[in-house]
């Protein structure tokens, strides 16, 4: 009989968990439904666009999205700055800088090394790496696609075996308006929306 006695209590303890706890129900029925809205691209809308006093853009890198808004733009550089010191450095829609994400990139001489590969002149850009540190990565064009309002660039770095893809869409009055551009060997891709305020 003492052996029934330890059965049944052994039995109802270790059962307890079985059953749903109510306080993981809503995660399970609210987890598809925070997926689904990760891989959703971020547009702002108009109300929002135009009550902003200042130019910013959105940036999405891979399920996280985020709002930079423009701080200064100098000798054609543009500095959008966010939330938690995140900070993007853009040239003619090219990154050529980021400070603040897990793994960040430097363009080397971003002006005339953009430029002189444009006018076909220069076919590498050198990049820097912070996580982890990597100095003067060569990357060297494999396809160039040039037209008023679009830049087409695949480049490829044989020393980390990666590859390296700019889009870049232009308004009509010469400025960025979409840039999508790989940032980081770890990184997903950047896709940049620009809105600019006059």
């Amino acid at each position: 009989m003492n052996k029934l006695k330890m059965i049944i209590p052994l039995f109802l303890v270790s059962c307890n968990g079985i059953g749903i706890s109510s306080d993981y129900f809503p995660l399970l029925l609210e987890t598809p439904k925070r997926m689904i809205n990760n891989f959703k691209p971020y547009y702002p809308e108009d109300d929002y666009i135009q009550n902003q006093q200042s130019s910013f853009v959105t940036v999405e890198l891979g399920q996280n999205n985020a709002i930079l808004v423009l701080k200064s733009i100098e000798k054609d550089i543009f500095t959008w700055v966010g939330l938690d010191d995140v900070v993007f450095k853009t040239y003619k829609g090219f990154v050529i800088r980021t400070i603040g994400l897990e793994h960040n990139l430097e363009i080397i001489n971003p002006i005339s090394s953009i430029d002189s590969m444009l006018n076909n002149n220069n076919n590498t850009l050198l990049l820097n790496f912070d996580n982890p540190r990597l100095y003067e990565l060569s990357a060297s064009i494999e396809r160039i696609y040039q037209s008023t309002d679009m830049i087409e660039l695949e480049l490829d770095s044989d020393d980390i075996n990666w590859s390296v893809e700019i889009n870049v869409e232009y308004e009509p009055n010469g400025l960025p308006a979409v840039s999508n551009q790989s940032l980081h060997p770890f990184l997903k891709s950047a896709r940049l929306r620009f809105y600019y305020k006059y």
